[in-house]
């Protein structure tokens, strides 16, 4: 791990063999993930499988779990975390957005990530306006606060990454809220 800024953190958390198998994972569900509700996310293209990151949780695909929950618990102990997709084509990328924290689930949101899976590196994400180039298998890991962005994929390749929000707080608490919501919500023990 190392600071990049203030509240930026990043891991070396996948080898390049692991992101090949999620990226595999991901392009062979994003049209079954699409057709589960409307994209409800204005700072993406439409129909973008980000703006559908309250229907479908990665983790619930054996292949993926195996590989990134070990790892976040490593990191962060028993938590719940949702965590969803992001396939930016050309022309397509994400404006400049945080993360919502819903005070009424007394859970605390320890912050969000992203994790860079494939595609060019210097499309970059920025961070509080400030860019910083991707690496295939990083984890950016920031408080839900940080206003960040993804530029538009000038490539003729696709951009794929996955984000992350993870949460902490009372085991009691952690299970309603995966209880309520079991296909946003993966809990790691």
């Amino acid at each position: 791990m190392y600071f990049v800024m203030e509240g930026l953190k990043k891991f070396d958390f996948l080898t390049q063999k692991e992101c090949d198998t999620i990226v595999r994972e991901i392009l062979s569900l994003e049209s079954a993930v699409k057709r589960l509700g409307p994209d409800i996310y204005a700072k993406t293209s439409e129909d973008s499988l980000t703006g559908r990151y309250q229907y479908f949780n990665y983790l619930n695909i054996r292949s993926i779990k195996n590989i990134i929950c070990p790892k976040l618990k490593e990191l962060f102990g028993p938590c719940v975390v949702q965590c969803w997709a992001n396939i930016f084509r050309q022309g397509e990328g994400i404006g400049e957005h945080k993360h919502i924290v819903n005070k009424s689930t007394n859970v605390v949101l320890t912050g969000s990530g992203n994790i860079f899976l494939y595609g060019d590196p210097t499309i970059g994400t920025y961070y509080e306006g400030v860019k910083h180039d991707n690496k295939i298998g990083e984890l950016s890991f920031f408080p839900s606060t940080m206003l960040h962005s993804v530029p538009q994929n000038t490539t003729g390749d696709m951009r794929i990454s996955m984000a992350i929000d993870v949460h902490t707080g009372e085991p009691k608490l952690l299970n309603t809220l995966v209880y309520r919501m079991p296909k946003r919500f993966v809990y790691i023990r």
